[in-house]
């Protein structure tokens, strides 16, 4: 689908701010829920999918950092109120970037990635929340994220139990977490409906 993948977050903006910049398709600082949903399906989310969590995503961030449900949309100045317990804490409360914390979760000497492979899966992830468990609900919402950004932007694969599973690489995660990994995600898409649009074209053509 048509988007501009140009970065929209402004200088002096925090990482946290950075991130949820990618969705702000007319530059207003705010997010509703069609333009999450077109953000979504931009880095991979099918159709229906994408509109379903479209709608879990900004009902409580409305209400986090607009005070506000019936205005249906997320204030990025204030995306920091949207925080919740039983995080890595590697974006402060600020949404600022911490690198030690960072380190000690994802570097060489992780404290979940025991074997060493500088690849997380489910399993590790997983491990990882309920590590970091504060709350029931916070490491729920905790672990629906992670498992999201393994489905979407899995970049590798490790032998677990004797089968091969999908991962996400340190390179990756650190991507996520600078913002970059949404605009990486959306070109790769892109080009692939460009590609498959292209294919169908050639087809018609020699049919």
């Amino acid at each position: 689908m048509p988007r501009t993948l140009k970065a929209r977050s402004r200088p002096g903006d925090t990482t946290l701010q950075r991130h949820a910049s990618f969705f702000d398709d007319n530059g207003d600082r705010g997010i509703d829920v069609a333009e999450c949903t077109r953000g979504l399906k931009a880095v991979g989310m099918p159709f229906g999918v994408a509109e379903a969590a479209a709608l879990a995503i900004v009902a409580p961030l409305s209400i986090l950092t607009r005070g506000s449900l019936l205005a249906m949309n997320i204030d990025i100045e204030n995306i920091q109120k949207g925080t919740h317990d039983s995080d890595t804490g590697i974006l402060d409360k600020r949404g600022r970037f911490n690198a030690g914390r960072f380190e000690k979760a994802f570097g060489a000497r992780s404290t979940v990635d025991r074997n060493g492979d500088k690849a997380f899966t489910a399993t590790e992830i997983t491990r990882m929340v309920n590590v970091n468990r504060e709350s029931l609900l916070g490491s729920l919402v905790a672990l629906a994220e992670w498992q999201l950004l393994l489905l979407l932007a899995a970049d590798t694969e490790v032998v677990e139990d004797d089968k091969a599973v999908p991962a996400l690489s340190v390179a990756r995660i650190r991507s996520f977490y600078d913002g970059t990994l949404f605009y990486t995600l959306a070109r790769k898409q892109a080009r692939n409906q460009h590609q498959l649009a292209s294919s169908l074209r050639g087809a018609r053509k020699s049919s």
